[in-house]
């Protein structure tokens, strides 16, 4: 792996690991389902207060990852980011709901503001023969942390402790298992330049990235089409998911915990042969094969809840599971051969910034099909495979020909 050391390599998979923790357990399970199903929100008022969230993302992705890129590096905006998601996450629940979601919401800035730096990370642990399986290794390792939070929080639900003592085991995980990154990651700094950028700057930051992006052959059109699959992926992680499971699939928590285990056992397995697949075949056919299997898994659910037929939700997991590891194991990929490494960070910041605003528009469009114009979740389900329909012809048109030399 010509100057890349084992111990690096393995720090970057570990805070795949421990970053996992948080997304799967707080938004993407426990904190949505304490809030809706415990504390009565809606999936409206939930999807406003993750919006929120995407929305402050959205415009600081772009000027964090222009820092990053600069003689700063990464590692040390990483490092912040992930003690204000740790902070936050570790408070959840101790105060009112309303002091919570706040708490929530700053949890996920930390979170997904990190995720911009980390992601651009890949280049210092991998090279370009090798990057889609080491971003596969870094799915499986993601998935594998699902795994182990969601063993945690299921042992002490069932040892009678409460959601508040959960939130705070995850804040632990993540601490734990993100350490070594800050200590063992050994950074390749691509400039030696000192940029200084007001955050006050930073939606035009977001707008010269925007156009600086166009210089680069197909980088745009996959930003486009990243938007639309992101916006029906993150809707459904971002916890409506797991309040559809137990709302409209009529799951016991048992059966939902269990079906949700064996989802993410599956994403293991998928990140991995994604990310095998990605380095023979490419991201970009890679995608279109996820995207189309994302369409059947929701399709299927949506039948399996019309029609009472019980045990295709589980054939729903088993597909889903297998594509929500493979997807985000590629889409790395993907951006890594359309973009120059010097400017990687400022792009997976635009990368972030679409992916954000994908999960600003999702949740709100779900709420408003179930909650205001009184739909239904199906509808709603219905309407993410719309949207992953738009992206697979947007992608279609991209060419994952590198032609850019890392």
């Amino acid at each position: 792996m010509n100057n890349i050391t084992k111990k690096s390599l393995f720090s970057w998979l570990l805070f795949d690991l421990a970053n996992t923790v948080y997304a799967f357990i707080i938004p993407g399970l426990y904190f949505s389902v304490w809030l809706v199903s415990e504390k009565g929100w809606t999936d409206q008022q939930l999807g406003l207060a993750t919006s929120t969230a995407m929305v402050i993302v959205a415009i600081l992705g772009p000027w964090i990852g222009r820092k990053s890129d600069s003689s700063q590096g990464k590692k040390k905006i990483l490092l912040f980011m992930t003690l204000i998601c740790i902070i936050s996450t570790f408070l959840l629940g101790t105060f009112s709901v309303e002091v919570s979601v706040l708490l929530f919401v700053f949890s996920l800035i930390g979170f997904n503001l990190g995720s911009v730096v980390y992601d651009a990370l890949l280049v210092s642990v991998s090279n370009e023969e090798n990057r889609g399986k080491i971003s596969g290794l870094g799915v499986a390792f993601g998935y594998t942390g699902s795994l182990i939070g969601f063993g945690v929080a299921t042992l002490l639900q069932n040892m009678g402790y409460s959601y508040v003592e959960i939130f705070k085991s995850v804040a632990f995980l993540f601490l734990i298992f993100s350490l070594p990154a800050f200590l063992f990651i050994e950074e390749k700094i691509t400039s030696k330049e000192k940029v200084k950028i007001s955050i006050l700057n930073s939606l035009n930051v977001v707008i010269n990235s925007w156009k600086h992006s166009r210089q680069y052959t197909g980088l745009t059109r996959f930003l486009v089409g990243r938007f639309f699959y992101a916006d029906a992926i993150n809707t459904l992680i971002s916890g409506l998911l797991a309040v559809y499971l137990v709302e409209e699939a009529g799951l016991t928590a048992e059966d939902s915990q269990n079906l949700l285990a064996l989802a993410i056992i599956i994403s293991i397995i998928g990140g991995y042969v994604y990310g095998k697949a990605g380095d023979k075949y490419g991201p970009r056919k890679c995608t279109l094969f996820s995207l189309g299997c994302w369409m059947v898994s929701l399709i299927i659910a949506v039948i399996s809840t019309e029609f009472d037929i019980d045990w295709l939700i589980y054939v729903t997991g088993v597909i889903g599971g297998f594509n929500i590891g493979g997807i985000f194991a590629v889409d790395r990929v993907f951006m890594t051969r359309l973009s120059p490494k010097e400017h990687l960070g400022e792009f997976y910041g635009l990368y972030s910034t679409v992916g954000r605003f994908a999960t600003i528009v999702g949740p709100i469009l779900w709420g408003f099909i179930v909650n205001t114009l009184n739909l239904g979740r199906n509808t709603a389900m219905l309407s993410l495979v719309v949207l992953l329909m738009i992206s697979f012809f947007i992608i279609r048109g991209v060419s994952d020909e590198s032609n850019i030399v890392n």
